[in-house]
């Protein structure tokens, strides 16, 4: 899945923007792993670029499975539920008793 989103945005990046693939990978490579590497070619991208690489870097820094899950979990609407008392009122009827 990583593999595919940093290759397929490198390569859209490179196309649209008219840059080199390396630069272009190295780029996302960065985003998707979080790490604050660039360039400099980043604030010369246009819209649709930085929208990419904004979308890789959350990506990147949430993860693949917490996204996955939290789209297909169920969902509960009882959040929590409140303790309920136990009747134990025999408990202390043989207390008394022995």
């Amino acid at each position: 899945m990583y593999i595919t989103l940093f290759l397929g945005s490198g390569m859209i990046i490179s196309r649209v923007e008219d840059i080199p693939l390396l630069t272009a990978l190295f780029e996302t490579s960065s985003a998707i792993g979080t790490v604050g590497l660039s360039l400099g070619v980043t604030p010369e991208l246009g819209l649709l670029s930085q929208f990419l690489l904004i979308g890789l870097m959350f990506f990147g820094r949430v993860g693949g499975l917490t996204l996955i899950y939290a789209a297909f979990s169920k969902k509960y609407s009882i959040a929590s539920k409140y303790p309920q008392e136990k009747n134990n009122h025999w408990l202390k009827e043989e207390l008394i008793l022995s």
